[in-house]
């Protein structure tokens, strides 16, 4: 049962009052499209991590719709980070599908810092090929799904490659260039709020919030680094055959000089629209960055990766990226060892960032032009990573406040 909580009664409170004394009031006009009215926040009763993330990121963008979930506290301990099946139907998705059902006005889902992130024996998501064991989709992305099989010309398909196997939905969002609705595209645009600490997670709406004031780069002297990888080769064609469209099955993974050439596309894009850009296609990886206001890699894929530049880099409000890695999002506690993880690049001040709980392959990762297109042009941060990713019900995980949009001076002529 969905009832009013003590902390769902204060955030109300609160949200009147940061309105009232002109918090809410510097919500700048452009981003009327979309609301706060429009947003769902779902946390982990049980964990005092994600009730206070909850309600600190209710009274800044004035949220007043959530749902207290109660489950094993994943901000506590690593095997709290994945939920059984039967535990996530009960858990997370009934409460929060009995309120969608009596609010047909929510686009965005905003989970927090201790609610679960990946699903044990989910319908679609991957597992290790050959085998028959259960699939792991992320919780993220599966609710993004989740009235997909009510959708008649929703298209599931069997995903095959990188010694995985599985089963996802075509995002119905992908490569769409119209603001996102529930009503118009089925599901939902799932983002999370999280971190190694919940003061990392506190932190993606601090600088949400500062983008707001943001009106000329060279307050910071920032750029967006696209680290090209040239040893994965590709050509000019490929550049103009970006971004790579999926259809139908995948038998395997794609070449991986498709997703170089999709940041050139993103960084020729990017220079014409005057916007500061360092495409760097030397096989040095990049480190000793500040002030970024964009970032992709592929990380720890990349033949030359450096730990220590890698950990170097640091970011403005607002910035946005992803990492061609299959495992970034595979924890948000610390760890050692393993690929690269995106929960670094939080602690180190990125806004919004894309992430995989388990092999997704490189289709999967966020198409570098579709979202530097759409962020540059007035989408938000939810709209654009979504419209740049394929598949929904897989592995992705989504970080940052749905409501946030690029710098004022980046999107001139924003629509």
């Amino acid at each position: 049962m969905i009832r009013a909580t003590p902390f769902f009664r204060l955030t109300v409170i609160l949200v009147f009052v940061a309105v009232l004394y002109g918090y809410g009031a510097s919500l700048p006009t452009a981003s009327a499209r979309h609301t706060a009215g429009e947003v769902l926040l779902v946390y982990n009763a049980d964990s005092p991590v994600s009730t206070a993330i909850a309600k600190e990121y209710a009274c800044k963008r004035g949220v007043t719709k959530a749902v207290a979930i109660h489950c094993a506290d994943s901000a506590v301990s690593n095997t709290h980070e994945t939920i059984s099946l039967a535990d996530y139907e009960r858990e997370i998705a009934g409460p929060v599908r009995e309120f969608l059902s009596r609010h047909q006005e929510i686009n965005f889902l905003v989970l927090t810092k201790g609610v679960p992130i990946r699903i044990d024996g989910g319908e679609t998501g991957s597992r290790d090929e050959h085998t028959t064991g259960n699939l792991h989709p992320s919780v993220d992305s599966y609710l993004a799904a989740m009235d997909y099989g009510l959708i008649k010309s929703a298209v599931k398909i069997r995903i095959h490659g990188s010694g995985a196997d599985g089963f996802g939905w075509l995002n119905r969002y992908w490569h769409q260039d119209v603001p996102f609705s529930h009503a118009a595209f089925g599901g939902y645009l799932v983002m999370r709020l999280d971190g190694y600490t919940q003061s990392d997670a506190e932190a993606l709406v601090t600088r949400s919030l500062a983008v707001e004031t943001e009106t000329m780069w060279d307050v910071h002297g920032g750029k967006v680094l696209l680290d090209v990888q040239p040893i994965f080769k590709f050509n000019s064609a490929d550049v103009a055959g970006q971004p790579l469209a999926v259809t139908g099955p995948i038998s395997d993974e794609s070449d991986y000089g498709s997703w170089n050439a999709d940041m050139v596309k993103a960084g020729d894009l990017l220079i014409a629209r005057k916007i500061p850009t360092d495409l760097d296609k030397s096989e040095v990886f990049v480190g000793d960055r500040s002030n970024l206001l964009g970032y992709f890699s592929w990380g720890s894929n990349d033949a030359n990766y450096n730990e220590k530049a890698y950990e170097s880099l640091r970011f403005a409000p607002g910035s946005i990226g992803d990492t061609a890695v299959s495992t970034s999002a595979r924890t948000f506690l610390p760890t050692t060892g393993g690929q690269s993880l995106i929960a670094d690049l939080i602690a180190h001040g990125i806004t919004g960032v894309k992430g995989y709980t388990d092999e997704p392959l490189l289709q999967a990762v966020a198409s570098p032009s579709v979202t530097m297109e759409r962020y540059t042009s007035g989408y938000t941060l939810a709209e654009s990573l979504y419209a740049a990713s394929r598949f929904v019900g897989w592995e992705d995980v989504v970080i940052g406040d749905p409501l946030c949009r690029a710098p004022a001076w980046m999107r001139k002529g924003a629509k």
